[in-house]
């Protein structure tokens, strides 16, 4: 926030680069060309050092007397104090829906890595080596001037299709202008967890069906339809191999299924869920329940190579709509999607077959 240079001795030494920075709504579309939000973008110009008690967003808030935390926390009319705190507006929404969907952990812990495209189409690069011989994997030792075994990395044969998340602000500013900012951050926190969960439910999709690539997850059928062993998930964790089995994903039924084997109520290995309600690992693999799989399927995947986010933006507002204060049919959205990375990563084990 532009404070004049006389006045910015008086102020706190971490705060005084950051009152030479004036706010304006172009600061989002120069963001934007830089492939970061407001927040990143404030940090290029003004970097926060290692001892900093805020960062570079939240200098500005200080700069504009907003608290947007804790039982003092202003209320949303004081974002329109003036027309450069009206600009911080838009990143406090896309700020409050970051933390929520930081919240949401699951789909963090199925995906390998994140991609930033700038088109809402990606060719993914691709391992198949389900279709090789255990003696065409192996890194094996040659003679002299003999050729190398190879194994390809291929592009999709089909771009990878980038959806769009979000959900609308429906509240007008007159409903929220009185409301204090951290109640207003709760709402906003909520739209984060959703669309995260929505974006989970897309992701194990393509764990199991492919991302249109031909490339679903190959499939291992229990002993015994419409039943669930010990032995049947002995044999599932082995199929991953040379992977490793360290994420299953399983509906809350199959959850209760599993844990009432005998093998899983032994004391020694419930205990923890018993006492705490901490779930037990399968076989050293972490277990999300989530009914984005249904109760006939189980996912297996080493988190490792298995999945790739891709993404266009991140959490992105309609500042200008917000900066007019005009709230109501605001969006707030991201586009993302998923692609398949090495496919013998990840298998299904069916429970219901014929």
């Amino acid at each position: 926030m532009l404070i004049p240079e006389e006045q910015r001795t008086g102020l706190p030494t971490q705060l005084q680069r950051a009152a030479g920075i004036p706010l304006h709504p172009g600061l989002y579309s120069e963001a934007r060309q830089r492939g970061v939000h407001l927040s990143g973008y404030l940090e290029e110009l003004d970097p926060s050092g290692a001892e900093s008690a805020l960062d570079a967003f939240e200098r500005q808030l200080a700069l504009a007397g907003i608290k947007v935390s804790g039982p003092e926390s202003s209320i949303i009319d004081r974002f329109f104090a003036t027309q450069e705190s009206a600009v911080l507006f838009p990143e406090f929404v896309a700020r409050s829906v970051r933390i929520g969907k930081d919240d949401f952990t699951k789909l963090g812990k199925i995906v390998a890595n994140r991609t930033r495209v700038d088109d809402n189409t990606y060719k993914a690069i691709y391992m198949d080596d389900s279709v090789l011989a255990d003696s065409d994997k192996r890194l094996a030792t040659v003679a002299e001037g003999a050729a190398l075994p190879k194994i390809e990395l291929e592009t999709a044969e089909h771009s990878i299709q980038l959806y769009k998340y979000g959900r609308y602000l429906e509240a007008t500013y007159e409903a929220i202008r009185r409301k204090r900012a951290n109640v207003i951050a709760y709402f906003l926190r909520a739209v984060g967890v959703q669309i995260q969960r929505d974006k989970f439910a897309d992701a194990v999709g393509v764990l199991i069906n492919g991302d249109g690539n031909n490339n679903a997850a190959s499939v291992v059928e229990t002993a015994t339809s419409g039943t669930v062993t010990y032995t049947d998930l002995v044999k599932f964790k082995l199929s991953l191999d040379p992977y490793e089995m360290n994420v299953l994903v399983i509906s809350q039924e199959t959850a209760k299924t599993i844990l009432g084997l005998n093998e899983f109520k032994e004391p020694l290995v419930a205990e923890k869920f018993q006492k705490s309600g901490e779930m037990i690992r399968l076989f050293g693999a972490e277990i999300l329940v989530d009914n984005s799989v249904t109760d006939d399927l189980i996912v297996g995947l080493d988190r490792r190579f298995a999945l790739e986010e891709v993404y266009e933006t991140e959490v992105m507002t309609e500042s200008e709509r917000l900066i007019r204060q005009q709230i109501e049919g605001t969006a707030i959205s991201e586009v993302a999607g998923f692609a398949k990375v090495i496919r013998s990563a990840c298998k299904v084990l069916d429970t219901v077959h014929a």
